[in-house]
């Protein structure tokens, strides 16, 4: 598969098939950018989320083992 059929299909999965529905006299991009949008905000906000908790389990192992914080 290639990278561009396999970015095709990850958005794909960010919308629901509605989304993907002709409007009546109009195009359906109108409907799936909102969409995709407030998916990708919510994904990364969950990614945000763990790379603070990763830093919070990485510092309390340092401090655990007594090895200072890299560059200090």
């Amino acid at each position: 598969m290639t990278k561009i059929a396999r970015w095709r299909e990850d958005v794909l999965s960010f919308a629901p098939e509605q989304a993907w529905q002709p409007r009546r006299g109009g195009s359906n991009v109108h409907t799936f950018i909102p969409v995709l949008l407030e998916r990708l905000e919510a994904e990364n906000a969950q990614l945000r989320d763990s790379v603070v908790e990763l830093a919070l389990q990485i510092q309390a192992l340092r401090d655990a083992f007594g090895h200072p914080q890299s560059g200090q």
